[in-house]
């Protein structure tokens, strides 16, 4: 359900990791991939001539992925969007993810039809959440009003991959900072603005996200780099990525132990009149002690989210 913007930092969705709908062996295994998030895809895994019969899986699949706890995410198309939105708003259905988002009337116009889909349904009004992908010039260009256009928008990503062939680029790793970098920027900007998170692994030189053979420590770094950035999870094309995401996105353990200690400092300091602390050769005062419980409420929620709570 629509999630107080104040609270969407306790979102959990470090890994969401995309299952093309009509690959049965993948659909089978999805569940054991310890993924945040499961993406079926509607959208680029399936064959312009298999559209049809995939949308028609939907709905008995989605019980079957959310075997494990996952949230369940469904990848429209564009241009498909009454003929995927009818074939997938049903109960189990978490988020739908939409591609390609250009304007604020066109999510508008999805929040409309998902609304009138979840009356007629007996679902709870607002409980299908929307996750934009960003792809084109002109989306990047209205980020601001695309951003806070509706309230089922929790998360934001840059369609990197989408994005290149947009603008030319040439899909170079050397070049991916100088490439990425104003619309990733821009993104991480417009969600804190609407309040709504911002997932992808950021402006990186020397990483290729289409590279499936990168190992573990490599993705893990990549991860940490943009949790660091502030981007709150990532999109993903390969299951043995996942760990290395969850692993990646979580809260450092030195920075929850640093993030306890500030705040028992500064609690102390306000029972003696005091608006700041010096800790660790630092001073620290009000503004500190909103990040401090930022931070110790988003670990508790990924505390809560690994133990399937």
């Amino acid at each position: 359900m629509t999630i107080a913007r104040s609270k969407m930092h306790t979102l959990v969705r470090r890994s969401k990791l995309f299952v093309p709908v009509n690959r049965p062996r993948f659909v089978e295994k999805a569940w054991t991939r310890g993924a945040d998030c499961i993406i079926l895809d509607l959208e680029d895994a399936v064959a312009p001539a298999d559209k049809d019969s995939a949308r028609k899986m939907v709905r008995d699949v989605i019980p079957l992925v959310n075997k494990g706890g996952a949230d369940i995410q469904v990848r429209i198309n564009r241009g498909l969007e009454e003929e995927d939105l009818d074939a997938v708003v049903w109960p189990g259905l978490t988020s739908v993810m939409i591609p390609k988002a250009e304007s604020a009337e066109e999510i508008q116009r999805l929040d409309d039809m998902v609304t009138r889909l979840e009356k007629e349904r007996g679902l709870s009004a607002g409980i299908v959440q929307f996750d934009i992908l960003i792809e084109t010039a002109v989306g990047v260009l209205n980020l601001e009003r695309i951003s806070a256009s509706s309230l089922r928008i929790v998360q934001m990503n840059i369609g990197q991959v989408d994005l290149a062939v947009a603008m030319g680029f040439s899909r170079l790793p050397e070049l991916n900072f100088e490439q990425y970098f104003y619309p990733e920027q821009k993104l991480l900007f417009a969600a804190k603005a609407a309040g709504v998170q911002a997932c992808g692994l950021g402006a990186q030189n020397q990483f290729d996200f289409t590279n499936t053979s990168l190992d573990q420590t490599e993705m893990l770094n990549t991860c940490r780099h943009a949790f660091r950035m502030g981007y709150q999870g990532a999109i993903l094309i390969h299951p043995s990525w996942v760990k290395a995401a969850n692993q990646g996105y979580s809260v450092p353990p030195e920075l929850v132990a640093q993030a306890r200690r500030i705040k028992t400092a500064l609690t102390d300091a306000y029972a003696r009149g005091e608006g700041s602390v010096s800790l660790d050769g630092r001073m620290f005062d009000v503004a500190n002690m909103k990040q401090v419980d930022d931070i110790l409420e988003r670990h508790q929620a990924i505390v809560a989210r690994d133990k399937g709570a």
